[in-house]
């Protein structure tokens, strides 16, 4: 089906675009007002980041939430031990070190989780030294009769994400969700436009100030939402218009029971689109 979309403005095929993305439990708000090219740009620049951000990342692995490949994420998959080591995590095998060799005055100290893993690597190290065998046989023969030592190390993680690129994906449903409901009316508004300006600007790989339109969701609002949602026993976005007492149109965004919110500024006009403050949308997450 040809639409005119609301990125690019040009007529093109359209494409099933998830409003919330589909990797934190989104399946049934949806939109087909966004062609495929656009989809898949927006999707790599912003949604990606979003959902693969740590504090995402986190809930997903909690919910059971797959990405794109299938895929629950793990997290806490990569750390280092007091000393530096890195160490690596696995769902079905346990932490394991990477293992490692240094070498010092032509000698070779190992760190391997085994025996069996430290003589392979001395063994191939050796080799490619181009070391007799009768002294490989030495080295190994001395890793054999070395006793193991098992430690519990205290493991270190250390992660970072970009705010920036977090609170983007607000503006970006937002504006969606403008589009969905009065798509002619909003095409013509000035935060419209520039709203649009700003998502193409990051779609293709450059960055725009957006920190006027993307704000916290006010306490008397957020505490209120969140306390009935937390009370449903259940796991649900919340997308809540609210026009401000200077007539500001606001879009409020309350993402896994509110854990994540903000308000994206859609508007100066909140009477220019009636009826808005009953287009409130529940969507409970699913796996």
């Amino acid at each position: 089906m040809k639409i005119t979309c609301i990125f690019c403005g040009q007529k093109k095929e359209s494409s099933l675009e998830h409003v919330i993305p589909e990797a934190i439990g989104n399946n049934s708000f949806t939109t087909n007002i966004v062609c495929k090219d656009c989809n898949s740009a927006l999707g790599a620049t912003i949604d990606d980041k979003f959902v693969n951000s740590f504090p995402i990342e986190m809930k997903r692995e909690m919910l059971g939430l797959k990405g794109y490949k299938g895929n629950i994420p793990q997290v806490l998959r990569r750390g280092k031990d007091s000393n530096g080591n890195t160490i690596i995590l696995d769902k079905d095998s346990g932490p394991k070190y990477i293992p490692k060799v240094t070498e010092k005055d032509n000698s070779f100290s190992v760190m391997a989780n085994s025996k069996k893993e430290a003589a392979q690597i001395i063994k191939k190290k050796l080799k490619r030294k181009h070391v007799p065998q009768k002294l490989i046989d030495k080295a190994l023969k001395k890793i054999k009769n070395t006793e193991v030592e098992e430690s519990r190390p205290k493991i270190n993680f250390r992660y970072n994400y970009n705010v920036s690129n977090f609170k983007l994906e607000f503006l970006k449903i937002a504006f969606e969700y403008m589009n969905i409901y009065y798509g002619d009316t909003y095409k013509q508004d000035p935060i419209g436009k520039c709203l649009k300006n700003i998502l193409n600007q990051f779609k293709s790989g450059n960055i725009a100030d957006y920190s006027n339109y993307v704000i916290d969701v006010p306490n008397q609002l957020s505490t209120p939402v969140m306390n009935a949602l937390k009370r449903s026993n259940q796991n649900i976005h919340e997308i809540l218009p609210v026009i401000a007492p200077n007539n500001r149109l606001f879009i409020s965004i309350l993402l896994f029971n509110g854990e994540f919110s903000y308000s994206v500024l859609v508007s100066n006009h909140g009477d220019a689109y009636p009826s808005i403050l009953g287009k409130r949308k529940s969507i409970l997450i699913s796996k």
